[in-house]
């Protein structure tokens, strides 16, 4: 019985995982790219092939988007250096070019250093972006896949809970058998010591089985 309680409470905390993520996934309304919209890597990756064009709204689906979509996708923003490598330089190259714009503000050198400061400063957004999302969603995973291993922790207790369930009642049924066929041995030397003694043979507590009839009162005087 606790086995099968323990069973229980994992599935519905299971249940309660698998439908918290399905819900929190479906109000991003997450999209897979097409087939036509995948890079020629990413075309390669059988989860976004077989996901293309789908609604994310499982774990297992926001695993490929995170680590297939979104991770390559990186890649190509900026030489696949990532949002703390141009974060930083980000920084750096906007100091340099505050110093400029107040010592020189119209020198063209000032207005390339403005311009390659602004597209640094927006491949870092959107690596920031691209990795805020990618770990939401792998959080997301981690969630689901937990509650993937609780419904199989339920099936195991399930199982056990049964076997448990089965060697019980084979144990019952062999004991109530036994104590049928005690009461029914029981029965029958009741009923042989009966008939003996009612034709007059003795029975075993009166000298054995000798098949000797018993000797009137009588007879035994010797006439």
């Amino acid at each position: 019985m606790l086995v099968v309680t323990l069973g229980l409470v994992f599935k519905n905390q299971a249940n309660f995982s698998k439908n918290y993520v399905h819900d929190q996934l479906a109000e991003h309304k997450i999209t897979f790219a097409t087939v036509e919209q995948l890079g020629p890597e990413q075309k390669q990756v059988p989860c976004l092939v077989a996901n293309a064009g789908k609604p994310l709204t499982t774990a297992k689906q926001a695993e490929c988007y995170a680590n297939y979509q979104i991770a390559l996708d990186m890649t190509t923003i900026d030489e696949g250096k990532t949002y703390v490598q141009d974060h930083y330089a980000a920084y750096l190259l906007r100091q340099k070019t505050a110093a400029a714009v107040r010592t020189h503000p119209d020198d063209p050198a000032t207005v390339a250093l403005v311009k390659q400061s602004t597209d640094l400063s927006r491949k870092a957004d959107d690596l920031f972006a691209g990795e805020t999302m990618r770990g939401l969603l792998l959080t997301a995973y981690g969630f689901g896949l937990l509650g993937e291993r609780g419904a199989q922790a339920a099936t195991t207790c399930f199982v056990i809970g049964a076997g448990l369930m089965v060697t019980m009642l084979a144990s019952f049924a062999l004991g109530a058998r036994g104590r049928r066929e005690e009461a029914v041995e029981g029965t029958m030397e009741g009923t042989m010591e009966g008939t003996m003694e009612r034709s007059g043979v003795q029975g075993p507590a009166a000298g054995g089985w000798r098949g000797e009839p018993a000797m009137t009162g009588a007879a035994s005087h010797g006439g």
